[in-house]
């Protein structure tokens, strides 16, 4: 491959920033060290720009027409204790690691940087090569970088996730919604508390909360329209304590997850919710339910004439046999903030094996590093062809 004498130094970066991982919105060290590095390989770049605080663009301008493209990796980590004994590049940090592939994401994106410094004069255009914080937190770190307006006017931005569970030698390339709407929603229910032997005086908020969880449940089997992928989750419920059996509480609250990939199937869900809870307080005089909807993620949208040519250009990386196109991913991805202000594509690169096969935000999560060399490969080849992802 063209890329083959950066993929020591990819590597490098890489286990590197494994050992050391900081969270969402604290990545202090992770982006001074980025930025270092950068600054010590790098001749050409025309500037640096920190639209936050823990996050970094790398710029280059070819002073010479043409289009203006964005190359994003995330560089945040997640709050587990890392189970691999087997790696001699494990976390160094206890109760913090990369579970989740960002710091590949992250050297990936470094050693493209470098490729485009070495070969600056043979691309027109800009090149910015972003590295964004915080996208495991929402509001997340997409969203806080495009509200500056800096990413207005941008022809094209590419992204991509390692993912352990489809194996090395595979890309998924999705036309569409690559990943879901991802939203939260928690519901605090407030009745009148009262002994357990008289029931009749109190307004229970425990037998409200059970019967709204099972509601909750007829939300995507009824309301939704089948052929549309939904989940709705209630992942919590609480209410009363454990050394007060014999007391009816005066509260009780439930809350969970809502994953949907078109704007109509998320309102049916919000509005399904709101008239549960303004049914439960009619059905219930005195007891009131309080509904709070966080409006996560929006679903990553991948332009479909973009995405045919990363298609096409993945096909001589990982042969057209390997190319695969699954439903969309119902997790949450922020890449959705710069795919919602530029054309984009977000793409899912294989890089399980048979050392590395747990999930995402597992303890035990690793990546094939033979992944490495082709995701690198194919982000060159999005700078290279830049001029096919610009126009209308």
């Amino acid at each position: 491959m063209t890329t083959d004498r950066y993929l020591d130094q990819l590597i490098d970066w890489r286990r590197h920033l494994h050992q050391y991982p900081e969270l969402s919105f604290e990545e202090h060290e992770t982006v001074a060290y980025i930025e270092a590095e950068l600054r010590n390989r790098l001749q050409h770049a025309s500037r640096y720009e920190k639209l936050t605080p823990t996050s970094l663009v790398v710029v280059f301008e070819t002073g010479r027409p043409g289009p203006k493209l964005g190359l994003r990796a995330d560089i945040d980590a997640l709050g587990l204790q890392e189970d691999r004994p087997d790696l001699e590049f494990a976390s160094k940090v206890p109760g913090k690691m990369h579970g989740c592939g960002h710091d590949a994401h992250t050297a990936v994106m470094m050693s493209a940087a470098a490729w485009v410094d070495d070969h600056l004069e043979e691309l027109t255009g800009e090149v910015h090569v972003i590295f964004q914080h915080a996208e495991e937190t929402p509001p997340g770190g997409a969203k806080e970088m495009v509200d500056t307006g800096y990413f207005t006017g941008f022809d094209f931005i590419y992204g991509f996730h390692f993912w352990a569970t489809l194996p090395t030698g595979q890309i998924d390339i999705k036309d569409g919604p690559a990943s879901a709407n991802s939203d939260l929603f928690e519901i605090t229910i407030t009745g009148r508390g009262g002994h357990a032997s008289t029931p009749e005086v109190t307004i229970d908020p425990v037998t409200a909360a059970a019967g709204l969880v099972s509601q909750i449940q007829t939300i995507v089997a009824r309301r939704v329209v089948p052929r549309s992928p939904a989940v709705v989750s209630t992942t919590y419920l609480e209410a009363g304590k454990q050394v007060a059996l014999n007391v009816i509480p005066a509260t009780s609250r439930l809350g969970g997850s809502i994953r949907t990939t078109d704007d109509e199937t998320r309102a049916v869900v919000r509005s399904s919710l709101e008239n549960f809870v303004a049914g439960l307080e009619a059905a219930n005089p005195g007891l009131t339910a309080e509904l709070d909807y966080l409006v996560g993620y929006d679903a990553v949208l991948n332009d479909p004439a973009c995405t045919a040519v990363v298609r096409e250009l993945a096909a001589p990386i990982w042969g057209e046999g390997a190319i695969i196109e699954e439903p969309a991913m119902l997790g949450g991805e922020d890449f959705a903030a710069f795919s919602r202000v530029a054309k984009a594509c977000y793409v899912f690169i294989g890089a399980g094996n048979q050392q590395f096969d747990s999930s995402h935000h597992s303890p035990t999560f690793g990546l094939d590093e033979a992944s490495f060399g082709p995701a690198l490969e194919l982000a060159v080849a999005v700078v290279r062809n830049g001029t096919r992802f610009a126009g209308p």
